[in-house]
């Protein structure tokens, strides 16, 4: 039988695939005896002297620790399903055998010492230069043996990179446990460029340089899940699901990556450790949430609270990244659906200048008066309930936050990013959990859920608030009979129904109910009207002032707001817009 080589995909640094030094052998070796004990041909034994080969040794070994310290322990679940922490003794001795203990003790050194004297005296190799080396070569192809040197001079043809010997495959060694073609490496980049930053949008929007707090964790799920299987094609799901459901993007294998996790994940299931398992169920859940199969991902979301209480608690578990992941990704989910969030938000940090040190601070508290006015004086007038009262002015905070996290120095600006991040998500946390008796104040709820997601939230704009636009419809078609029960609130009805139409599809039948609704207030009458006295003003502007009266964010809502601008600046280009009310005559409470 041929002998048979292992080839090792080592960095840019290496000179070749198999001109390796000292310490890349010893490295090679380590790795390749972790699995069982390796015998040093004869031919290679007296290479390297033992002092360099143990130095190796130990560099691998720190190496190793620091890159992999959490794939020594593995997770075992008995029958009853509980896990419990485990080491597999197969592999705890496979790695002890090849890694450098400690200096052995006197009496371990004298027992070797007795040992030695009765073994045969071991003649040492004279080292043999290169050329006689490439003579010895040239000698055994003659012979039909088979001799590698790995160090020969003059092998002249020998690859100095993987590309000179492989231009198309993107596996050459098929070490992933999925093949790495050009669409699952589009998936993979997609997951540590595109996908992962958004989830922490609030950090990596404000933040210098696009930096957020788990950035570094996206390469090392996708280099951990090229040797899982059903890791690697939960997240292909994942990240197929979204490119077709959020971008549009048809045809990225969705269903087939998504039959394939699940076929896996029951095959694999017992052998998986929790942390593996956590990481899975998420992708899954995500994917399901993507293409809005709500009923399979609130299966998921059971199976991982299930894993949750095995550590016991949420808030029990070690990795403070997956942890974010599942609250991120329910407060999600649970806005869609207009229901109380399946997980607590146990991040609410509390009002930005009572927990922010000065030193951190973008500026001295100030009179968030300016922010959102007419809703505040609606809280000061007490036309809100207390609790949705509240919910206001903590919005109004994160809007300032929001406006002015840029502009500060760089530590400030993290921390405001970090902020941002978490106590949006808390006020989102209460509001999905409020129930108010009256459609109207229901009505002010949803539509700050809606705002608050696509202001902060990067998946707001371009699909959540398109999602929950027909239920604010809904909300407000069941009371559009009692437009009485809304009334000195004119004003307020307005920017809801604008937030609803800025949200809706372009060219959806909310966008055109929401515009229906906008032109029966008279609200294109009144901007005509305005405009006849100020006529240097464009619609545009006077649709901002009046949102800015309210709650709005110019980077994000702009383009929606000129598209809203131009919908009513030309009503008859609208079809409906011809049966609209008639507009109200304006008075000293019109909103423009």
């Amino acid at each position: 039988m041929p002998p048979q080589f292992l080839f090792v995909n080592k960095d840019a640094g290496s000179a070749s695939l198999t001109r390796s030094n000292s310490t890349e052998q010893s490295s090679i070796n380590s790795h390749v005896q972790r699995g069982r004990k390796h015998n040093r041909s004869a031919s290679s034994r007296g290479r390297y002297n033992r002092g360099s080969r143990q130095s190796s040794a130990r560099e691998s070994f720190s190496t190793m620790v620091d890159s992999s310290e959490s794939d020594v322990a593995t997770i075992s679940y008995d029958f009853s399903g509980l896990p419990t922490n485990k080491e597999s003794s197969e592999e705890y001795d496979a790695i002890e055998s090849s890694l450098p203990s400690r200096p052995r003790s006197h009496s371990q050194r004298r027992r070797r010492g007795q040992f030695e004297k009765f073994q045969p005296k071991r003649t040492l190799r004279k080292s043999i230069d290169g050329s006689r080396r490439y003579e010895l070569f040239k000698d055994s192809k003659k012979d039909g043996k088979s001799v590698v040197l790995l160090n020969s001079a003059h092998l002249s043809n020998s690859p100095r990179d993987i590309t000179q010997i492989s231009s198309t495959s993107l596996d050459p060694f098929s070490q992933s446990v999925v093949k790495l073609d050009a669409h699952v490496a589009k998936l993979c980049w997609y997951f540590c460029e595109k996908y992962h930053p958004s989830v922490w949008s609030a950090e990596s929007r404000t933040s210098p340089g696009g930096s957020y707090t788990y950035q570094h964790s996206a390469p090392a799920v996708i280099r951990r899940a090229m040797q899982n299987e059903v890791e690697m094609n939960a997240i292909l799901a994942c990240m197929a699901a979204r490119i077709e459901n959020v971008d549009s993007i048809p045809g990225q294998g969705t269903d087939k990556y998504m039959g394939n996790a699940l076929t896996a994940v029951r095959r694999r299931f017992s052998s998986a450790s929790r942390h593996q398992l956590l990481l899975i169920i998420f992708h899954l859940y995500a994917g399901e949430a993507y293409r809005q199969n709500y009923t399979a991902a609130k299966i998921h979301m059971r199976a991982a609270k299930a894993l949750f209480a095995s550590w016991g608690g949420l808030d029990q578990i070690p990795d403070p990244c997956v942890k974010e992941l599942f609250i991120i990704g329910d407060g999600h989910v649970s806005a869609v659906l207009l229901e109380p969030c399946d997980l607590p938000c146990e991040y609410d940090p509390g009002s930005y200048w009572s927990v922010t040190p000065p030193a951190l601070q973008l500026a001295q508290a100030p009179d968030l008066t300016s922010i959102a006015p007419a809703l505040l004086d609606r809280v000061t007038a007490g036309d809100f309930p207390d609790d949705l009262g509240q919910v206001i002015q903590e919005t109004a905070e994160c809007a300032w936050v929001l406006r002015h996290a840029a502009t500060g120095p760089a530590d400030a600006t993290k921390h405001a990013a970090r902020w941002l991040q978490w106590r949006h998500a808390a006020i989102r946390h209460r509001l999905l959990s409020m129930k108010p008796s009256n459609p109207c104040h229901d009505a002010v709820r949803v539509a700050l859920i809606m705002w608050i997601l696509i202001s902060m939230v990067l998946l707001g704009l371009q699909r959540l608030g398109c999602l929950i636009a027909p239920k604010l419809r809904a909300i407000l078609h069941r009371q559009a009979c009692a437009l009485a029960r809304w009334g000195d609130l004119v004003d307020v009805r307005m920017w809801v129904l604008s937030v609803g139409a800025m949200c809706s599809s372009i060219g959806g039948v909310e966008e055109e109910w929401f515009l229906d609704q906008l032109l029966a207030t008279g609200l294109a009458e009144q901007i005509r009207q305005f405009r006849s006295k100020h006529p240097n003003l464009a619609t545009i502007d006077i649709l901002r002032t009046f949102q800015e009266r309210f709650f709005y964010h110019d980077p994000i809502q702009q383009v929606r707001l000129k598209r809203l601008a131009d919908l009513l600046e030309d009503p008859m280009d609208h079809p409906t817009s011809r049966t609209s009310s008639p507009a109200p005559e304006r008075n000293s409470s019109s909103p423009i």
